[in-house]
């Protein structure tokens, strides 16, 4: 009996403060219930069920692994501390390791790819794996997903080396003396000459440059004093004499036999077409590579920058190029100095000739530009006046064609840019960010010829064409006047990409690693530096090639044995090849085999 009244008490109880709970827990049901809900225009939040985990478990590391060794080509012993590099669109920034005190190296968690294995350390030649030759690409290396790609080797070998010494016009030692040497080389399309090592003479004269490839170099020295003799390449203004007394006895702006040491190329000329080539074999030294610097008469040339407005420039520098460098590039040897507050410049032991005379100021948002011959002659040029214009600029937009279902990519990830296809630029390319809208604006752009070219572009997506105001200007420079903007520009990609792939076999048909499959255009008048439709590509271990991205059209695919990095851009290699090359029309998104037979020795 009392046991039935206490549970009727106690249901009373509960009777009573339910309301107050359920008033207590209602403001946190409206809460719980309007984060459950979905608002207008925003995203259902869903909660994970019971039998789910609450976070989605990170996708497990790649398994893929390069392992294998370097040694040194001379003696087989193994060569520590290299650094080993693998480069490929799936790991971005790259993959790096030390090799360990046996030569080892090891790179793991690499997801399938396709990737590029380098190897080098001072004294050593750099090489890319499969790599025989200078200035060639080497065979890249498929890794499957989860492979263990191990036993590669490189046989690294050691630098080669020119020495030699530096000598006045008397035949005396003279240190100080800035040793460049040079080899050609394909740059943005163009064979030019462009510096590879440097070095100082000491106090005897003497240089040594190491760590070179085999093949044909050209050197040339110049001294670093401006002051009395001496004089050089791109030196900023200075006073009289130099380093240790090397430069000689000073000189007077008013002396009429006022005499300097031109920039000299071996064995003794002032000009790189003149130069004396120097073949450095694998490994090799090459020694006694002596010469005299030229003594000749020289001015001094200076002046004056202005701004459009009349104003004094107040940074910037300006260069004067030998007229005949032409496609000598960095290699032409010539003069330079800073613009200073006031707008002043000064370059001394200038020799007689003709140059042309670029100016480029810093002081504006934007920089300004200046381009004009000058004639040197026997006496100082000093009043020069030099008006600098203003850069020129592009704008437009970016579309994507993506093909139905596909999404389209982040547009701000890609740049814009102009290179520049003239002989000589003054300072770096600009480069352009592209907006959200798809809207971009490049400016800074000098005067001459330039070809868009955009650049950061996500995968499996390619340039499809650039086009102003509805003309097709895709392989077509355009030419920037001074001050112009040049609006209306429509840059397309696709992801409709053609690819060719195939195997390249010897007649037994082992895979063929050495050679390299060219394909160039049938129509000629593409046959130009920075051609799209110029393409080259590497079979990998297993002698498969994949090559994707090339233009609709049609075309020559040939396979060559490896050629210089940029040698395909000459018209009289690509004729070369004609004869021996197979034809191929590729249509928007195909996808072409064609396997090739070749002969090894």
């Amino acid at each position: 009996m009392k046991a039935g009244r206490q549970e009727g008490t106690t249901r009373r109880l509960l009777g009573a403060l339910l309301p107050f709970c359920l008033a207590a827990l209602m403001p946190y049901a409206i809460l719980l219930g309007a984060q459950g809900a979905a608002r207008p225009g925003q995203p259902v939040t869903r909660q994970p069920s019971r039998d789910t985990p609450a976070q989605q478990q990170e996708a497990p590391a790649p398994k893929g692994r390069i392992a294998g060794r370097v040694v040194a080509a001379d003696s087989g012993r193994p060569v520590r501390r290299a650094r080993v590099f693998l480069s490929g669109a799936q790991i971005q920034g790259g993959r790096g390791t030390l090799t360990d005190n046996d030569g080892n190296f090891e790179l793991s968690e690499l997801p399938e790819g396709r990737y590029t294995l380098t190897a080098g350390r001072a004294g050593f030649i750099t090489l890319s794996y499969g790599q025989r030759r200078p200035l060639q690409a080497g065979t890249p290396l498929q890794l499957a997903d989860g492979q263990q790609l191990t036993g590669l080797e490189f046989r690294l070998p050691r630098g080669g080396v020119i020495a030699g010494h530096v000598y006045d016009e008397s035949g005396d030692p003279l240190p100080g003396a800035n040793v460049r040497v040079l080899r050609y080389e394909y740059a943005q399309g163009n064979r030019q000459l462009v510096p590879v090592g440097a070095a100082q003479t000491d106090d005897l004269g003497a240089y040594r440059v190491w760590g070179l490839n085999p093949g044909d170099y050209y050197v040339s020295a110049v001294t670093p004093n401006v002051g009395g003799r001496g004089g050089g390449p791109f030196a900023p203004p200075a006073g009289r004499g130099g380093r240790g007394g090397a430069a000689g006895p000073a000189q007077t702006q008013d002396d009429p036999e006022q005499v300097g040491y031109a920039p000299t190329f071996y064995p003794g000329v002032p000009a790189a077409a003149e130069a004396r080539p120097v073949t450095v074999g694998l490994s090799a030294e090459v020694p006694s590579i002596d010469f005299q610097l030229l003594l000749v008469r020289t001015v001094r040339v200076a002046g004056r920058v202005t701004n459009p407005d009349g104003s004094d420039t107040t940074a910037g520098n300006v260069t004067l190029i030998p007229e005949t460098g032409g496609r000598a590039g960095r290699g032409a040897g010539g003069f330079g100095s800073r613009i200073n507050w006031d707008g002043a410049f000064s370059m001394a032991n200038v020799p007689p000739g003709r140059y042309i005379l670029r100016a480029r100021g810093d002081d504006t948002v934007e920089p300004q530009f200046a381009m004009q011959p000058i004639t040197v002659g026997e006496a100082d040029l000093s009043n020069l006046t030099v008006i600098l214009a203003p850069a020129a600029s592009i704008s437009g937009t970016v579309a994507f064609k993506a093909a139905q279902g596909q999404q389209v990519p982040d547009p701000t990830t890609v740049r814009v840019g102009a290179p520049q296809v003239d002989d000589i630029t003054l300072g770096p390319n600009p480069v352009a960010r592209v907006e959200r809208t798809g809207a971009f604006t490049l400016s800074g752009l000098q005067v001459g010829s330039h070809l868009v070219r955009p650049q950061g572009l996500p995968r499996r997506w390619v340039l499809e064409s650039v086009s102003l105001n509805g003309r097709d200007i895709t392989d077509t420079p355009i030419e920037l006047r001074s001050g112009q903007t040049l609006a209306g520009l429509t840059i397309t990609f696709t992801d409709r990409l053609t690819e060719v792939n195939g195997t390249i076999t010897d007649d037994r048909n082992t895979p063929v690693t050495e050679f390299t499959l060219l394909a160039f255009p049938q129509d000629e008048s593409l046959w130009r530096p920075l051609s799209r439709h110029i393409m080259t590509t590497r079979p990998d271990q297993n002698g498969r090639y994949q090559m994707r991205g090339l233009p609709s059209g049609r075309y020559y695919l040939v396979a060559v044995d490896p050629a210089e990095q940029g040698e395909w851009f000459e018209p009289t290699y690509l004729s070369a090849h004609v004869a021996a090359a197979t034809s191929v029309t590729l249509a928007e998104g195909d996808v072409k085999t064609q396997d090739f037979k070749v002969r090894t020795q």
